[in-house]
């Protein structure tokens, strides 16, 4: 079942996306309510897994200016090796299983277009099992996941039906994650990027 989101909970996600650091203090005086309810919503919105409280970091303010979408082919029965190789490569911010024509998304930061090319090149087609690669250089990214809002009320109840079917999704995603974690050892963090 997805989780039911009310309107107190919108405006603290809301203001939460403005300022993550904002103190529940300051959130209760701007909604009017109290303090603790605050915390209490915020600590309930974390442990359902509505949001994630992480630092975010901004690519092109360390150097990583070239920002590239790249769509993999992989052969039959290869998805979860070749997956798990790109979840581990520090260029790779995001990775995720597609359908159509290919069957891995990976978004990647690089310092340049020569380091594109060479992650291409000396890494990405030398991963067994991968048959072609597809790349867009994103010059210019106008929103975020993190910019992200949450829809009105009727896209929820939509939402709700698309649930039943994406539970079935994350199960691949979930085992996908766990031997990922299983394999990098105890010492590795892993992080999400939006």
């Amino acid at each position: 079942m997805v989780r039911p989101i009310d309107e107190l909970d919108r405006q603290i996600i809301r203001l939460l996306q403005e300022d993550s650091r904002m103190p529940s203090a300051e959130i209760a005086r701007r909604l009017g309510v109290a303090e603790r309810t605050v915390r209490a919503r915020i600590n309930r919105l974390v442990q359902d897994g509505v949001i994630k409280l992480v630092a975010i970091l901004n690519p092109s303010a360390l150097g990583y200016d070239v920002t590239a979408d790249i769509f993999l082919e992989v052969e039959p029965g290869r998805l979860e090796e070749v997956a798990h190789q790109l979840v581990q490569m520090e260029e790779v911010a995001y990775v995720g299983l597609t359908t159509g024509d290919r069957d891995i998304s990976i978004q990647v930061f690089v310092p340049s277009v020569d380091a594109l090319y060479r992650f291409i090149t000396e890494k990405l087609q030398r991963i067994p099992g991968v048959v072609g690669t597809t790349t867009y250089v994103v010059p210019r990214v106008l929103k975020w996941l993190h910019n992200w809002s949450l829809p009105t009320e009727g896209a929820a109840v939509a939402g709700q039906r698309a649930g039943r079917r994406r539970r079935r999704t994350r199960t691949l995603r979930d085992q996908l994650s766990a031997q990922v974690a299983s394999t990098s050892g105890a010492g590795a963090s892993g992080g999400e990027n939006a």
